[in-house]
């Protein structure tokens, strides 16, 4: 049992039901599928709530909820972390709001944290191999080429990619940004920079998207149209979405050879980890690793630093434009100077 030094605090049932509807609708960020897992979530709380009676946010009360998830629930893991988090987070707000002097959920772990990635990573030659098992002579390879592009070279993730639209892809001097949507958010609020072999792919993908008006000139892809769509018969034009994503990289991996014998372990999230132990490698610091990756927990960043040396790209200098870590290196300096 942790050391308790929280100061009781007791809540009515209403005080409580309150409390969490304000902290709730004061989601304005969140996407409507995050809010209503908290929702659920939370809802559980209060039923505990209510017939544990005696729940007044020390950390024994916190570590008797989470005991009641595993053991009357009989919920998994990933679950227990799903509520535990809900738990943290209104905490917060009532931290935040003067309830609370401090947050007791913070002392309590979700479940048992992974020390290592489930899925496996792409060594550089089977990157090579990947992209150059792709056809850059049509529109959906170059589409997919793209895609495998920003996964690799900017960590994005399926949810990020399609929600993107062509004009969140800005220019700032000679360096290239994403503006992106981050998991669990509802508007586009991250600025990550983008390599310029990935912005050189994109724009090669758009250029099969432009048309011609009566005159011959050629007209761009509107800026707010989606940076990718689909290309099968059900949704002909459409943005994608994440099954079509998913579908078109697991087809990739299996057509090129490189998911033999690891289906299951190399999946289009491999992508990710591989740009992970890949920026480590390029000398990311944690802090610079949590920021382009969108990671919000410090021992999620460090799993990656446990794989440093196992790509071994400092035999193959060239792969580290795949992320390109020099130029925001350089305008941090510049900055710095001014």
């Amino acid at each position: 049992m942790i050391e308790d030094v929280f100061e009781p605090v007791k809540l009515k049932l209403s005080e409580l039901v309150k409390y969490r509807d304000n902290y709730l609708a004061s989601l304005t960020t969140k996407r409507p599928e995050t809010i209503g897992t908290y929702e659920r979530s939370l809802r559980e709380f209060v039923n505990f709530f209510v017939k544990d009676g005696k729940f007044m946010f020390r950390v024994r009360d916190v570590e008797r909820y989470r005991k009641h998830l595993a053991s009357t629930k009989k919920m998994q893991d990933a679950s227990i972390a799903t509520y535990m988090t809900s738990l943290r987070r209104l905490c917060q707000y009532l931290v935040e709001i003067g309830i609370l002097e401090k947050n007791p959920a913070k002392r309590v772990y979700g479940s048992a944290r992974p020390k290592q990635h489930n899925r496996t990573f792409l060594t550089l030659l089977e990157v090579e191999t990947l992209l150059s098992a792709i056809s850059h002579t049509d529109r959906v390879g170059l589409r997919d080429t793209a895609i495998i592009r920003l996964m690799l070279g900017c960590a994005c993730s399926e949810v990020e990619i399609t929600a993107m639209d062509v004009g969140d892809l800005e220019q700032q001097g000679k360096s290239w940004f994403l503006v992106v949507q981050g998991k669990g958010k509802s508007i586009k609020d991250e600025r990550v920079p983008v390599p310029q072999e990935t912005v050189q792919a994109i724009r090669a993908y758009l250029q099969t998207r432009s048309t011609t008006d009566e005159k011959g000139k050629e007209q761009p892809v509107k800026a707010d149209a989606p940076m990718f769509v689909s290309y099968s018969n059900r949704s002909m034009g459409g943005r994608i979405t994440i099954r079509g994503v998913r579908e078109a990289i697991v087809l990739r991996l299996k057509e090129s050879g490189v998911q033999k014998g690891r289906i299951g372990r190399l999946t289009p999230f491999s992508l990710r980890h591989t740009a992970g132990i890949l920026m480590v490698e390029s000398g990311a610091s944690v802090e610079e690793l949590m920021s382009r990756m969108r990671i919000a927990w410090r021992p999620t960043a460090m799993l990656y630093f446990k794989q440093k040396g196992k790509l071994k790209s400092h035999e193959n200098v060239d792969s580290r434009s795949m992320v390109s870590l020099e130029h925001v290196k350089k305008s941090k300096s510049s900055a710095s100077k001014k």
